[in-house]
């Protein structure tokens, strides 16, 4: 005869959780052991639980459902074990945890203690010297803050700068970037968040050329096609906006050569990129310099310098507009002036 239980765990009116855990558990492991998938289902994952939830919808429907328990699932993945090194960690529920030390949790200062990173640059042409991460003095949390040698040649932390410091022209209540002198547009002094403290202005530069280059050509082209002008052929001409060019253009089969075009300038760009100063030793490059274009410039100093500020600036405006561009574009439907 079977063991009986007593009354009290056997009665489903007192402890319905454990029968419920008991039967999900039976569930999870026999089931996939004894039960063979369901006849005419729709795979070998189907055992002909829940199917009523299935009955009566189309197979858009299906497929969003089954698409959303996958995504859950895979949430789920990714959530337990976030749980699981919680608690290994700090031997400790996340709920209570947070309860306990903040939403931020106690310092975490043994995960980084021994990282080491810092970079020199003093060897290129403009000395922006080094850049070096460090954990914050006398606070436990770990907070990493970006120092720089300054023209007197000390390392001093941002915040210990002279009583006396030199202000940014363009934000009178900040302090001017010491590491922008020498290079074009250092008489603005705009870098409100910091970002020449803890990058080389030479990484900065070169993107922020190449982004407004972009921007500037993309402007023109937008603008163009939104006026009429097309490449001649059939496909080029039914395009109708320049909205949908990038989607016609994906029919016509004309983006593949197209990106891969962009990507064999992109990999040689990157290797100049990283060739150069202060990087490496093979190249002395300013950055954004591709070799194109430069017989154009003056050949006076003073005006050469204003003629590369001209295009710095110029496509940091290329770049808002742009983006101002591409949503008034999709907000009203209309094509440039959108009006």
């Amino acid at each position: 005869m079977a063991r009986q239980l007593p009354r009290e765990v056997a009665d489903k009116s007192v402890c319905p959780g454990i029968n419920l855990f008991r039967m999900e558990l039976l569930r999870l492991v026999v089931g996939p052991v004894l039960v063979k998938p369901r006849a005419g289902g729709m795979g070998l994952y189907d055992f002909g639980q829940g199917i009523e939830l299935l009955d009566g919808i189309d197979d858009e429907e299906l497929e969003r459902r089954q698409t959303s328990e996958r995504n859950n699932g895979r949430l789920a993945m990714v959530a337990i074990m976030g749980l699981m090194w919680q608690d290994g960690t700090f031997g400790e529920a996340p709920l209570s945890y947070m309860n306990k030390n903040g939403f931020w949790g106690e310092p975490v200062q043994f995960i980084v203690q021994h990282i080491n990173n810092c970079q020199s640059f003093s060897g290129s042409g403009i000395d922006n010297a080094g850049v070096c991460a460090v954990p914050k003095r006398h606070e436990g949390r770990t907070a990493m803050r970006a120092v720089q040698k300054l023209a007197e040649g000390d390392y001093v932390e941002l915040e210990t700068y002279p009583k006396e410091m030199e202000m940014s022209p363009s934000v009178p209540f900040l302090r001017y970037p010491q590491v922008l002198k020498g290079w074009v547009g250092e008489e603005k002094g705009f870098d409100p968040l910091g970002v020449t403290d803890a990058l080389p202005v030479y990484w900065v530069r070169e993107a922020e050329l190449k982004h407004g280059r972009i921007a500037m050509l993309a402007t023109v082209g937008w603008i163009a096609t939104d006026l009429g002008f097309r490449f001649p052929g059939e496909k080029f001409q039914a395009v109708a906006n320049s909205v949908e060019a990038h989607d016609k253009m994906v029919e016509a089969g004309y983006m593949l050569p197209f990106f891969g075009a962009i990507g064999v300038f992109e990999l040689f760009a990157l290797w100049l990129f990283f060739q150069s100063w202060p990087l490496g030793e093979g190249i002395n490059r300013e950055a954004g310099d591709y070799w194109l274009g430069k017989q154009f410039l003056p050949k006076d100093p003073a005006k050469e310098k204003d003629m590369r500020l001209k295009e710095l600036e110029n496509g940091r405006l290329a770049m808002f507009a742009f983006s101002g561009i591409v949503t008034q574009a999709v907000a009203t439907g209309k094509p440039w002036p959108f009006m």
